[in-house]
């Protein structure tokens, strides 16, 4: 995700981050070594909404939108074959996270600009991309959400709440994400100052993280 600047670190926004970055950990450690602990799922179900959120926060600091997106796709081709490996399908018949990401921040792009267009990467989501129309939307919400909380929040529950009707399932414990992000949202959790991290690493850690730490779990199962 991309990195605010050093000067006005948001420390609030590190924060969530790294619960994203944990909770996805632990998911990914139920579905690959421990799948009989649906216990770690459930935790995983925090996981997308806060990458989401953080990638509307992207989208607003960025000063280059279509370096940001090149670089989702960069690690989307990169992760792909870990993603595989780890989900245990074909390298192209579920395409990782990053794809996903990729596609909201051309919708909120295009949406920011009132472009006509927007209804592109809506569509391409319904290519076999990680959370699908679902994941994209989501990302919508998450914009709309930094605008007017309440249409973004309802949207985001109210879809959860109807996939649950439709179909039972954990998915809408990503529910539980929302109180964090509307504090974050609302300023309660914006803990600015200065950061001694390196500017590279803040930018480029979760994207390296993703890959190899798929690749990592994948390589512990078949050593185990």
């Amino acid at each position: 995700m991309e990195a605010p600047d050093a000067a006005s670190y948001d420390w609030g926004r590190e924060l969530l981050k790294w619960v994203a970055i944990s909770t996805m950990t632990v998911d990914h450690i139920g579905l690959v070594l421990y799948p009989q602990y649906t216990v770690l799922r459930y935790v995983g179900r925090l996981a997308f909404p806060l990458f989401a959120y953080l990638l509307v926060l992207g989208v607003e600091s960025t000063r280059n939108p279509r370096g940001y997106f090149k670089r989702l796709v960069i690690f989307a081709l990169v992760s792909q074959i870990p993603f595989a490996l780890a989900n245990g399908v074909q390298p192209w018949d579920k395409l990782n996270i990053f794809f996903t990401l990729a596609l909201g921040l051309v919708t909120v792009y295009l949406m920011d600009r009132n472009s006509p267009f927007i209804f592109v990467p809506l569509a391409a989501s319904f290519l076999p991309i990680d959370y699908g129309v679902y994941g994209t939307a989501s990302v919508l919400f998450f914009y709309l959400l930094r605008r007017d909380w309440r249409v973004g929040a309802g949207l985001f529950s109210l879809v959860n709440a109807v996939l649950y009707v439709i179909e039972p399932s954990y998915q809408p414990l990503a529910l539980l994400a929302l109180p964090l992000i509307l504090l974050h949202n609302s300023g309660r959790l914006n803990l600015s100052g200065s950061s001694r991290a390196h500017p590279v690493f803040r930018k480029y850690f979760f994207y390296v993280y993703y890959p190899l730490h798929l690749l990592a779990l994948v390589v512990i199962k078949t050593l185990a």
